[in-house]
């Protein structure tokens, strides 16, 4: 799950805090529908790959990086 995380926050262009997205909008992704993401939202900001201001989120570098490393 957190991997689908990190690929759809880097899809939706969530790369920094101006470009940030509430979780309701991950929630509504296609690939995220309808999940609960409480706990691997927190376990991703505890390991420094997302971050969480004002109630919305983005990748920090290092998850930007991951998620990009998928591709290549």
């Amino acid at each position: 799950m957190s991997e689908e995380i990190i690929t759809t926050l880097s899809n939706l262009g969530a790369i920094d805090e101006n470009k940030a997205v509430t979780k309701e909008l991950l929630i509504n992704s296609d690939s995220l529908k309808n999940r609960v993401l409480d706990d691997d939202i927190g376990k991703l900001v505890l390991s420094g790959y997302v971050k969480k201001t004002d109630g919305k989120l983005y990748l920090t570098k290092a998850g930007l990086f991951r998620a990009l490393s998928r591709f290549s």
